[in-house]
């Protein structure tokens, strides 16, 4: 389906000069730097693909998001990319646009519904990867959980990954689970409070931390600083942001799982622009089929990887940060890439 429609990039209209695919997006909230980068990402590949985009901007609110998907299934969107603020909230919304013949992609975060081809990392891989960075720092001692929201069908499936690693040595003794708390909301400050209650329980004693993410990972080194623990506690996130890179090259980080969301972006149009073209995910080579008990959903996974201080050259080398960001405030010799 080819037409002219006027570009909307987050309510600003522009008219499109020629005949496009017109995708469909709908961010959860302007608030993080990741989003506004995978953005940029998406409309670039787009555009260079030829085609136009529409983005709408939830602002962390899942009724705005039903609302803002709506009004993409009215705009006759070809293709349409969810990155859900609540992929539950949005239920309805998804199979109206499933039954009016619009493909969607959920995007990062999974869309367990019939029909729609999910595109993001595989949170049991990431959490696998976060255990063994983990284990390569603590083998043994008293370790800490921090989950994401417990409604998030993510944080069932980082779980998984983490323990999967970690069953031998909790059943051997090497390794005691001292503390585990959900974060409401996925919220990185519920992360910091929960930390803390559990730092108070355990009257400090505590050897590695295990996070959702890296905004949670960077509260619980706050925590661990203001108590006087931050070379004691070994911590591992996932994201890798610029933030998270120096606190790696820092010593305050153990390490994090990247994501390469910009090449996450670049995959995402470009299934977008093939699935706007008439094609399906099996001619995609998309064969990955799971029932989640909403029906049948396909999911097309990236590889994370694990990023230490001895991995720090490659995240310059690829230009995911420049050397000034990395080594503020390094100490001399710590990095070999810092000065």
């Amino acid at each position: 389906m080819w037409r002219v429609l006027p570009t909307i990039v987050f309510g600003l209209f522009c008219q499109a000069a020629t005949a496009a695919p017109v995708i469909g997006v709908s961010w959860p909230g302007d608030t993080t730097h990741q989003w506004k980068v995978d953005s940029e990402a998406i409309r670039d590949a787009i555009s260079a693909g030829a085609g136009a985009v529409i983005e709408t901007d939830a602002r962390l609110s899942a009724g705005k998001q039903i609302l803002d998907v709506k009004s993409l299934i009215d705009a006759k969107v070809d293709v349409l990319i969810v990155a859900a603020v609540d992929a539950r909230a949005l239920e309805m919304p998804i199979k109206a646009a499933v039954a009016a013949g619009i493909p969607v992609i959920g995007y990062d975060r999974p869309i367990s519904l019939d029909g729609v081809l999910s595109i993001g990392f595989n949170q049991a891989d990431v959490g696998r990867l976060q255990s063994l960075a983990l284990y390569a720092a603590r083998p043994r001692g008293d370790w800490v959980l921090l989950k994401g929201d417990f409604d998030d069908p993510q944080t069932a499936r980082l779980y998984a990954g983490q323990i999967g690693v970690l069953r031998d040595s909790i059943s051997a003794g090497l390794i005691r689970i001292a503390g585990e708390a959900y974060t409401p909301g996925g919220l990185s400050l519920n992360a910091r409070r929960a930390f803390g209650n559990i730092l108070d329980s355990t009257r400090n004693a505590v050897d590695a931390v295990l996070t959702p993410d890296d905004a949670s990972a960077g509260e619980a080194i706050s925590v661990l600083e203001e108590r006087g623990l931050i070379d004691k506690v070994a911590v591992v996130g996932q994201g890798g942001d610029p933030e998270t890179l120096n606190r790696i090259a820092r010593g305050q980080q153990t390490a994090t799982i990247w994501e390469d969301h910009e090449a996450l972006a670049r995959k995402t149009a470009d299934v977008a622009l093939q699935l706007a073209a008439g094609r399906t995910p099996h001619e995609l080579g998309v064969t990955r089929q799971l029932d989640d008990g909403q029906g049948t959903t396909y999911e097309l996974h990236l590889q994370p990887f694990t990023i230490t201080v001895d991995a720090l050259g490659l995240a310059l080398t690829a230009g995911w940060i420049d050397a000034e960001r990395l080594c503020r405030h390094v100490p001399a010799g710590r990095v070999v890439d810092c000065p």
